[in-house]
């Protein structure tokens, strides 16, 4: 199997990728001629996108209304009642359809409205209603469910930055920017009385401003919607509305490296470079210990390549790893993606996943047939991934992540906004995208199962339970939703 026949990266099913494709082509061919040819005939829909179509029409039909969500994380409840069951949330930002059925209670006076395609939303909590679509100057744009991230990330580089409720004058920012500069100096000589600092506990000191949301510590990450300009000061607005300042920011970008759709070309078992390394011929020796030789053949196989891998193999007691040319890898450089048989507890048209610690590899199913492989980063030790079978209990677009708890270090202290595409299968043990590493094929999490973004994505969209357009997160607790099963082993 040689890398190039594994370049192409997975495709979103919200995304028209076919058609931004042909978009491109045809801007970059110069001026339009004075005879154009012949238009082709527009391709046929698939069956697919024919069912995509027609189940949209049925919620036009059904949900005729347009919501905008104004509140932070709106909950959506199975039945029009304040204490009835979470189905699911929206995010600020978001867009959904509405039915006109409107349930007013004592609890929600404004009226709970059906949301598509299931469970309800009060719309005092957070929704704008109208027959077209509401606009608001205040809007957050929401998440991109068709691209490797929802949102813009970056790197918090500076000590205590200050995050604004809104866009601070020049006056403003200074002054937050002294109490800052105030409570770092405190903090050198007492943490405990620079925490007094922050709680205006201290006579004679400067106090936080209300304007300031919080300060947020170096190595955080946060995630954005854009970026606004005031007085030629330009801030990046965060997912929730608020505002910090951008040359205290530095843009983080995902890792572009992504797995292989299987199909009856590309198949299993496939083999990754996880390591960069020379390939060898093994000798072994007269005493049983194996001499490595080279010659004019040997090549280097770059860090997360495909390899052309062909078996396993035992050269004294030692394994090694076979490739087509008849060169070998040791086993520390490669990680091999194999297939294995379905749980019993799973059925047969069901999609489900498989992670094999050992290999930091996963495989994706549906049914008997595996449909996707990549490579993966589980937990470091101190931090391992749980093994077993397990079932998918809750899906967001994003989720944040965090351990900034009191009796945490400061070396060991992390917060990550918005981490994408998360789906949490044992407690706050999650599958999701990691951009703020690359390091894929090798442990590196806190007992999560990390994956490339676009993995991430891919996998996202072909787990049990969907996430309709517009929802931000779903849940399979006591929902009646199904939840796919992810099997962890350790080889």
């Amino acid at each position: 199997m040689s890398r190039t026949a594994f370049s192409a990266a997975p495709t979103f099913s919200r995304a028209p990728l076919a058609a931004l494709l042909a978009l491109a082509a045809a801007c970059s061919q110069g001026p339009v001629a004075k005879t154009p040819p012949k238009a082709a005939a527009p391709a046929e829909p698939s069956a697919e996108e024919r069912a995509a179509a027609e189940k949209q029409k049925e919620i036009e039909v059904k949900f005729p209304l347009h919501g905008l969500v104004t509140g932070l994380q709106l909950k959506i409840r199975m039945q029009p009642d304040a204490d009835a069951i979470i189905v699911g949330w929206l995010r600020i930002g978001s867009r959904v359809r509405l039915g006109r059925d409107v349930m007013k209670t004592a609890t929600c006076a404004t009226g709970w409205y059906p949301v598509a395609t299931q469970g309800f939303a009060c719309a005092g909590e957070g929704i704008q209603v109208g027959e077209t679509p509401p606009e608001s100057p205040t809007a957050v744009v929401p998440p991109k469910r068709d691209a490797a991230l929802p949102y813009d990330y970056y790197f918090v580089k500076e000590e205590k930055v200050p995050e604004y409720h809104r866009l601070p004058s020049r006056d403003e920012q200074r002054s937050a920017e002294t109490f800052s500069a105030r409570y770092q100096e405190l903090y050198a000589q007492d943490p405990k009385k620079a925490q007094r600092l922050l709680a205006g506990e201290l006579p004679g000191e400067p106090h936080k401003m209300e304007l300031v949301r919080r300060f947020i510590e170096r190595g955080f990450f946060l995630a954005s919607s854009g970026v606004e300009v005031r007085a030629q000061r330009r801030f990046v607005r965060t997912v929730r509305g608020s505002y910090v300042k951008q040359v205290s920011l530095e843009p983080r970008k995902a890792s572009d490296f992504h797995g292989v759709l299987l199909d009856d070309t590309h198949h299993l078992p496939i083999a990754w470079a996880v390591r960069t390394g020379p390939t060898f011929l093994p000798k072994l020796r007269d005493d049983g210990g194996v001499r490595y030789l080279t010659d004019e053949k040997t090549t280097t196989y770059e860090r997360l390549s495909v390899l052309p891998w062909v078996k396993r193999e035992h050269v004294g007691d030692q394994v090694f790893h076979k490739l087509e040319d008849g060169h070998y890898l040791k086993a520390w450089y490669v990680a091999v993606a194999d297939k294995i048989e379905r749980p019993k507890e799973i059925h047969a048209a069901e999609p489900w996943v498989h992670v094999n610690i050992d290999q930091q590899t996963l495989v994706a199913y549906r049914g008997d047939t595996p449909v996707y492989a990549t490579l993966v980063s589980t937990g470091l030790e101190g931090h391992d991934t749980p093994t077993g079978l397990f079932e998918i209990r809750s899906k967001y677009v994003s989720a944040t992540m965090s351990d900034i708890g009191p009796d945490v270090s400061e070396d060991l202290r992390y917060s990550i906004e918005d981490v994408p595409w998360t789906q949490y299968f044992s407690g706050s043990v999650a599958l999701h995208g990691a951009f703020w590493h690359g390091g894929f094929g090798l442990r590196h999490s806190h007992g999560c199962v990390n994956l490339a973004p676009l993995d991430a994505h891919w996998l996202f969209d072909h787990t049990w339970p969907e996430i309709d357009d517009g929802w931000h997160g779903v849940t399979t607790d006591t929902t009646g939703l199904k939840g796919s099963k992810v099997w962890i082993t350790e080889k």
